[in-house]
């Protein structure tokens, strides 16, 4: 292709530019595409909700680390849910919270702490969850009405709190 002052060859013939991605040429003239345009805005669509969904997976592995630390965390605050509920029992103290009783807190304490950090984090993960699905949804929503610039923005408010979400958590 070769461009000759704003004009561009093609196929042995001089075109003006293709105004945009949704155009297609008719032999003559560049013709506005409708469904090319509404794939277009969905597919953009997509990829922001793609950017949310990464930005959240990567809150939620800062929020609560690995799968299997995430997974003793949880075992642990069933354990201390569980010993909460039977009354604190002396003699029958779980080993998750046993391991945290350790410098000079009782196995009440330790079972209270263990609970109080499971519902913040229940919390957190919540509110990330709330975060990116009401983002998602309403970026198709703007996608699908052509509004693909309201789609953008949504998605760009969605990333900063996002990083709000775990920068007020880190700080």
């Amino acid at each position: 292709m070769i461009v000759i002052q704003e004009l561009h060859q093609c196929d042995g013939e001089l075109r003006l530019p293709q105004p945009s991605a949704a155009h297609e040429w008719d032999g003559q003239n560049w013709v506005f595409n409708a469904d090319r345009q509404i794939a277009l805005d969905l597919q953009e669509a997509e990829r922001l909700c793609a950017k949310v969904d990464a930005a959240a997976d990567n809150a939620r592995n800062a929020l609560a680390g690995d799968p299997l630390k995430a997974m003793e965390y949880a075992q642990a605050a069933a354990d201390a849910q569980a010993f909460s509920d039977a009354g604190y029992p002396k003699k029958e103290v779980p080993l998750s919270v046993a391991a945290w009783a350790a410098k000079g807190r009782t196995a009440k304490q330790a079972a209270e702490q263990i609970l109080s950090k499971a519902e913040q984090l229940t919390d957190h993960l919540l509110t990330l969850r709330t975060l990116r699905l009401k983002a998602k949804a309403q970026i198709r929503a703007h996608a699908s009405k052509g509004r693909i610039d309201l789609a953008r923005n949504v998605a760009d408010e969605a990333l900063i709190a996002i990083r709000e979400l775990v920068s007020g958590l880190s700080s």
